[in-house]
């Protein structure tokens, strides 16, 4: 009588093929999850925290790199966990009154994929490079 299964080479062939399918789709996975959380929180956690400045700036004259005086609890604000936001001068000898930088700096898994900024200028950059990924 014969039995029906898998031999053992059958099984290894399987888990072979199962750790190549793995290893493709793991790191674009977790991409994927950078790029989103770039897109639902950096992105626009940045551009809310720029129009406050921009209020700010209508009633004092001047931007803030502290911003409690922006209403945020904390000097810097954690965008959801993914990313950690702070305000500073843009260049070393511009003052406040000209231009506030904002920069998002990933966190934990997030800082893969780098630094997000934007500035009161309206230059955005990412990873030093202009412009924000589509």
């Amino acid at each position: 009588m014969k039995q029906k299964g898998l031999t053992l080479v059958e099984l290894m062939i399987v888990v072979a093929i199962l750790g190549i399918l793995a290893s493709i789709a793991i790191p674009s996975y977790q991409k994927n999850i950078q790029t989103s959380n770039r897109k639902a929180e950096g992105m626009p956690d940045l551009l809310s925290i720029m129009q406050a400045q921009e209020n700010y700036f209508v009633n004092k004259l001047t931007y803030t790199t502290d911003l409690t005086k922006l209403n945020y609890p904390a000097s810097y604000v954690t965008s959801g966990g993914s990313y950690k936001i702070t305000a500073g001068i843009c260049g070393s000898s511009i003052p406040l009154t000209q231009c506030v930088r904002l920069t998002a700096t990933g966190q934990g898994e997030q800082a893969k994929d780098g630094t997000l900024t934007l500035d009161s200028n309206g230059t955005r950059t990412h990873n030093g490079k202009s412009g924000w990924p589509k």
